[in-house]
């Protein structure tokens, strides 16, 4: 046991950037303080002295806890320690205690080293790990050369690549070929320039399935104001797209045979005008009923009914080209749009085809049908220059052709003729 002569280091432990404290072992009074320890504990250095240094312990417990190890070890070393200030608040504290003799009795030397900030960072740090590892979004953190230097579980499960798989590559390994490096390219363009990109990517999992990802990527710099890092958060999103792409397909298609209902039908006519118009080209509205539908529906019952609109359905399709539009209307109803055409003579080539095509015999689940077809014709720019119109001069040169024999096809208006007669 040391013996303590405060002549001579009184001065050096008074100037101390660590709180030092002397305390008789017999009952815990404060012998000496010098002013950092006061500072620390928030009392005037002259009630600091007479006082317990029990009363400064964040409670009994953490006293408690010292008093055992130092009479176990006869001294402590670099505790970590709860103190309470004056106002009552608690701050972490690196003890250090050794046992002397000071005034010819034994004392407790003790330092104090705050080490709140510390704690608190690490605190911190321990929070914001539990919170990145127990998040529902997968997490990944890179270097500032792109290369992964941790993930999380949610990473795990939503990739199926666990960390020793994925720490030390890049991210690129996720990749599904469905974007173009343009998209690539502007992605690191944003992020060198504004230190952040968010939007949807299509990435692939382990088993080689593709899924749609909600991804967040954001830059983290150091002191100096280097990236030191990426951080990257996505979270799967493919249940949801595809709950939208249901959702939007129930609403712009027809459930019976997957063509453009009404809805999206007019949308697209829209769209059709306004690129004709932008492009100085025309188009074709044809307008197709089936007559017999009823009696096939009414001999046979609805069921083969429907069939009977879904093979009509692709025999439309076979009919025209990718680029233009078939649409259900209703019942047996039926539109198209040719887009993009030279003249009246291509298109009656078009509905002329279609005419053959639906009037050869439907083999329906053994069951023979036959119907036929009566498209009406309107042109754009040509008849009309807005939809309602178009709609409108189709639909009546159509009931032109039904009231002239049906089967065949015919144009709003045609200067010489209205039906074009399929055996002349």
């Amino acid at each position: 046991m040391s013996v303590l002569d405060l002549s001579g280091l009184a001065s050096v432990l008074e100037d101390s950037p660590i709180g030092v404290s002397i305390s008789r072992r017999r009952d815990g009074v404060i012998v000496f303080a010098n002013h950092t320890f006061c500072e620390l504990v928030g009392v005037p250095h002259s009630k600091v002295l007479g006082s317990t240094a029990r009363g400064y312990y964040v409670d009994e417990q953490q006293r408690s806890a010292v008093i055992k190890h130092l009479v176990r070890n006869g001294s402590v070393d670099h505790a970590e320690v709860q103190f309470r200030r004056s106002d009552g608040i608690p701050f972490w504290t690196l003890l250090t205690i050794r046992e002397s003799a000071y005034a010819g009795e034994p004392v407790n030397l003790a330092w104090v080293y705050d080490i709140t900030e510390r704690k608190t960072a690490e605190e911190r740090l321990q929070l914001a790990a539990k919170v990145v590892e127990t998040a529902n979004e997968g997490i990944m953190i890179t270097g500032a050369d792109a290369t992964i230097e941790a993930v999380n579980t949610a990473f795990t499960r939503i990739t199926g690549f666990g960390p020793d798989e994925a720490i030390g590559r890049r991210p690129g390994f996720l990749k599904s070929g469905r974007h173009e490096p343009e998209f690539y390219r502007e992605m690191w363009r944003s992020i060198n320039e504004t230190g952040q990109w968010q939007g949807e990517v299509w990435n692939r999992r382990k088993s080689g399935e593709v899924f749609i990802e909600w991804l967040s990527i954001a830059s983290v710099r150091d002191a100096s104001g280097h990236v030191s890092h990426m951080l990257g958060i996505f979270a799967d999103i493919t249940s949801r797209k595809e709950d939208e792409e249901q959702v939007w397909r129930q609403a712009n298609f027809d459930a019976l045979t997957g063509l453009p209902n009404r809805s999206l039908f007019l949308d697209r006519l829209s769209q059709a005008i306004k690129a004709a118009r932008r492009d100085r080209t025309r188009f074709a509205l044809l307008f197709i009923d089936l007559d017999g539908f009823k009696a096939v529906n009414d001999t046979f019952g609805h069921s083969i009914g429907d069939l009977l609109l879904q093979e009509a359905a692709a025999r439309l399709l076979l009919a025209v080209r990718s680029s233009d539009t078939v649409a259900r209307l209703s019942g047996d109803e039926f539109t198209v749009i040719l887009h993009d055409i030279d003249g009246r003579d291509e298109v009656g080539v078009v509905a002329s085809k279609m005419v053959t095509r639906l009037a050869e015999n439907f083999d329906l689940d053994g069951h023979q049908a036959n119907v036929k077809a009566s498209i009406g014709i309107a042109i754009f720019p040509d008849d009309a220059d807005d939809a309602a119109e178009l709609v409108r001069l189709a639909d009546r040169a159509m009931y032109g052709v039904k009231g002239s024999g049906k089967n065949n096809f015919g144009f709003h208006q045609l200067p010489e003729r209205l039906v074009y007669p399929l055996d002349a």
